[in-house]
């Protein structure tokens, strides 16, 4: 997969995630959820992943980017209270406790052992 030329991976890690979904919201139309469940009822294809990625992009300080893979489906929010194009939050990914750990090891390796990253930033 090619990534734009002036985005460098510096070190990555893949989390498996129990879901990932975000609200789509267009005024003229109604909201829709995109979500990827580890426990879908609609599709068991679905196999939401992370990956957590150390970048470095032009003049600016490194970023943590976090990127979500997986199926998917599409609904219409029907078990809300408040009305969708109201909501505050937009997106929500879940990450279960094994794979918080996995994440804590990747920032330390980040930030206290992988000095051979560190000096590029």
């Amino acid at each position: 997969m090619k990534s734009p030329k002036y985005v460098r991976h510096l070190i990555r890690e893949t989390l498996h995630l129990d879901s990932a979904a975000f609200l789509y919201r267009d005024r003229s139309r109604e909201p829709l959820y995109v979500i990827s469940d580890r426990y879908s009822p609609f599709n068991p294809e679905e196999e939401p992943v992370a990956v957590v990625s150390l970048i470095k992009e032009g003049n600016r300080d490194f970023q943590m980017r976090l990127a979500v893979r997986g199926e998917h489906h599409v609904e219409k929010p029907s078990y809300y209270v408040k009305d969708p194009n109201e909501w505050v939050e937009w997106i929500w990914i879940i990450i279960p406790k094994r794979e918080l750990l996995k994440l804590c090891s990747f920032l330390v390796r980040v930030f206290k052992g992988g000095e051979r990253f560190l000096w590029v930033l």
